[in-house]
């Protein structure tokens, strides 16, 4: 199955929206933060990305595997994306500064593990 990448035009981030995966280019980066041009699922919405002129907050998305319970395989979710969604790595972005176009939207089940992850990795700080 081919893959229909369609390009957004840059400064128009306000067509994205939750659960759509974009390819970005996360550098530069420092330490162990994921770096290069790569998938990344949207996880704010357009309202505030149009408020903050362009702030995007993504999750990036690694070709690699894990088990590791911050992690979200998208292997068997029958999209062209493939690898480990970060739930550890929540990032925001400048769009208005950086080249993305988006690749496809995640289904419900990925998105509904993703709130599931954050909530457990929130909600424990909150309790503490």
């Amino acid at each position: 199955m081919v893959a229909i990448m369609a390009e957004i035009e840059k400064n128009n981030y306000n067509n994205l929206e939750f659960g759509d995966i974009i390819k970005i280019n996360f550098s530069p980066s420092m330490g162990h933060e994921q770096k290069g041009y790569r998938p990344a699922l949207v996880v704010s919405d357009p309202i505030t990305q149009k408020e903050l002129n362009g702030i995007v907050t993504v999750v990036p998305i690694t070709s690699s595997t894990s088990t590791f319970f911050t992690r979200i395989n998208i292997n068997n979710n029958c999209i062209n994306t493939k690898g480990d969604i970060l739930m550890d790595q929540i990032k925001t972005v400048d769009l208005s500064e950086r080249e993305y176009e988006f690749i496809e939207k995640a289904p419900h089940e990925v998105l509904s593990k993703c709130n599931t992850i954050f909530n457990a990795i929130y909600e424990k700080l909150l309790d503490s």
